[in-house]
């Protein structure tokens, strides 16, 4: 197992936090291509999750998550508007990541 602190270690919210925070995350082929794109930047996401709370967690339809679980985060982005965001926890190699599946502000639909 990787040096998660014991605090986070569980799972969850904090677990998510801290990963994000030490920017032990990966991003989906389409949040890539937003972000590229200039729809929003990495700062936003982080500082969203960061700060943002947990909506609602969904059942992880691929059901290769740690707890099969799809968390839906709001959180203010660095300018305090909202931006939303899904991602799971995945074990890759013995080390665990956040894997963002879609993010954008919250106001928009990039579907």
């Amino acid at each position: 197992m990787d040096a998660i602190p014991r605090s986070v270690r569980s799972g969850g919210f904090p677990l998510i936090r801290y990963l994000v925070a030490q920017q032990q995350y990966l991003l989906s082929e389409k949040v890539r291509e937003l972000q590229s794109e200039g729809y929003f930047e990495l700062e936003d996401l982080e500082h969203s999750i960061i700060h943002g709370t947990v909506e609602k967690t969904e059942s992880d339809e691929f059901q290769d998550s740690v707890g099969n679980k799809k968390y839906i985060i709001i959180g203010p982005d660095t300018c305090g508007y909202l931006f939303y965001s899904v991602g799971r926890i995945q074990n890759f190699d013995g080390s665990r990541m956040y894997v963002v599946i879609t993010a954008h502000h919250s106001e928009a639909n990039y579907d």
